[in-house]
């Protein structure tokens, strides 16, 4: 059954000991705070504090993780009442491994410029596993989750784990050999059945995979006329470098995760089956809401999320980041503008001199006026921004 998909979203609750509880409706938050009750605790996701104690909280909600490399899909769901109250693709940082280059090569350049010269010490050091900037990615799922924790009673985690192995039951066969050849039957550019080959789309010193996807089967004439350049293929096959991220750090992910309690694993195809029983397209989000589908219809509240993991240490006289605030603006300020009669949501990128850019799901360098724009949210740690 398809889920239904409701246009407000849910507000967030915690107690005056800051014990997180279920969400309610806007209009029963609306009531809190007009009546004293409560007061507003954050601004996105919207979050608001009771004055008074809550003894026995009811209920809680598990985490839905759909681990990536460059994007992971993370929702919220309530397994008992099937709703979705959270839903959000958090956009994983690309420039740690410049930026560990860029420090190594400051520190040579300063160990070389003194003039009594120390020996490099760096073979004493232990090497840290997972490598730094596969462990930031998976500290940048850890920190979403955690930050959902003190707002929302998270009891689990959901995650679906990237891999490249053989999983793919829809292929007969036990092994890879056996899937291609089951597959195929013959070879792929004259139809031969004598002295069959597989051949590697992408090759593997290139990252390529050694999955059915990657491979096709080729007779011996044909696979050496293909390397000597004498016969083509318009195939494309499937590269491994933009899942080494994911795949490296599998355990080091549920390690973190099992902080929060339960973790349940799902593989790839096993998501897909679930989100096409659902009649939901590819994407992040529905793959996260999709895993380890509860007994009733499903019902999301609310807009999609982009999250941003900003940096924890700030740099003091960076040359480039010369103007802090204007006009009441900030770099990643969560704000709402109007340009030609539409409403944008975004966070700010940069700051100009008449006007200022945001980073928006279409655009990321979306440029608005000062006094079209009104601030909502400014972020501490972790940049949410609502997509209507």
């Amino acid at each position: 059954m398809a889920p239904t998909f409701v246009g407000y979203p849910k507000v967030f609750v915690v107690d005056a000991e800051g014990k997180p509880l279920l969400p309610c409706h806007p209009a029963r938050a609306r009531k809190l705070l007009k009546s004293g009750k409560a007061e507003v605790l954050r601004g996105s996701p919207f979050t608001i504090k009771l004055k008074y104690p809550v003894s026995t909280p009811v209920g809680s909600l598990r985490a839905k993780v759909d681990d990536g490399s460059r994007y992971v899909g993370i929702a919220l769901v309530n397994e008992h009442t099937g709703e979705v109250v959270f839903r959000g693709v958090l956009v994983q940082r690309g420039d740690v491994v410049r930026l560990l280059t860029l420090r190594r090569e400051y520190r040579r350049g300063r160990r070389y410029r003194i003039v009594r010269h120390r020996p490099c010490r760096n073979r004493a050091r232990q090497q840290v596993v997972p490598f730094p900037s596969v462990r930031q990615k998976k500290e940048a799922i850890y920190r979403v989750l955690a930050d959902l924790a003190k707002i929302a009673p998270i009891s689990g985690v959901d995650v679906e784990l990237v891999s490249s192995g053989v999983k793919n039951p829809a292929l007969p066969g036990k092994s890879t050999r056996e899937k291609v050849l089951n597959r195929d039957g013959a070879c792929v550019l004259c139809g031969s059945t004598r002295r069959l080959q597989r051949h590697h789309l992408v090759p593997r010193s290139k990252g390529g995979t050694d999955t059915p996807e990657n491979q096709v089967l080729l007779c011996a004439e044909c696979h050496r006329k293909l390397h000597a350049g004498g016969a083509t293929l318009d195939r494309r096959g499937k590269t491994f470098a933009w899942v080494a991220h994911a795949v490296l750090g599998k355990a080091y992910l549920l390690a973190l995760l099992s902080r929060f309690g339960e973790v349940r694993v799902a593989e790839g195809w096993q998501t897909k089956e679930w989100r096409e029983s659902l009649g939901l397209p590819k994407s992040h989000t529905n793959d996260a809401l999709s895993l380890f589908l509860p007994g009733g219809p499903l019902k999301v509240f609310g807009p999609e999320y982009l999250i941003w993991p900003l940096r924890r240490r700030r740099w003091e006289g960076n040359p480039t980041k010369t103007c802090e605030e204007k006009n009441g603006f900030r770099h990643w300020d969560v704000v709402r503008a109007v340009r030609a009669g539409k409403v944008v949501f975004g966070c700010v990128r940069s700051l100009k001199a008449r006007a200022m850019t945001l980073r928006t799901a279409k655009d990321d360098n979306f440029e608005v006026s000062y006094s079209k724009a009104r601030l909502l949210h400014r972020p501490r740690g972790l940049a949410y921004m609502p997509v209507w």
